[in-house]
């Protein structure tokens, strides 16, 4: 192993000590598990089209495939705001940000299942 990859697993360790980042981590991944998983929910409803019609077509024939990028998209996006140089108030205040933003999918596509939107 590289000594760059050594250096950038320490950071992540170090980053990750605070139990505070850690849940904000946490609850991030858990609300883009929870987009998909709401997501295809209301697809196979057949009420709702995919929004992004350049995913429309892929997602309909390969959904696995988007579905798997868009986690390792948000897992890659939380590792490089992970490796960052911020100081801890300023990364805290940016993990809170994306988990906020993150939740926003979910319960909105809950809410659309339910017909409440």
């Amino acid at each position: 192993m590289g000594q760059g990859v050594k250096i950038l697993r320490s950071r992540l360790r170090l980053v990750l000590a605070w139990r505070d980042t850690r849940m904000l981590c946490l609850i991030f991944l858990i609300s883009q598990m929870l987009d998909v998983i709401t997501t295809q929910s209301a697809l196979l409803t057949h009420r709702f089209e995919e929004g992004n019609p350049w995913l429309a077509d892929v997602t309909n024939n390969h959904p696995f495939f988007v579905y798997g990028a868009k986690l390792l998209l948000a897992a890659t996006v939380l590792c490089g705001l992970l490796l960052l140089r911020l100081r801890w108030r300023l990364r805290l205040a940016v993990l809170t940000v994306f988990t906020l933003a993150s939740l926003v999918a979910p319960l909105t596509n809950a809410m659309r299942i339910q017909g409440w939107l």
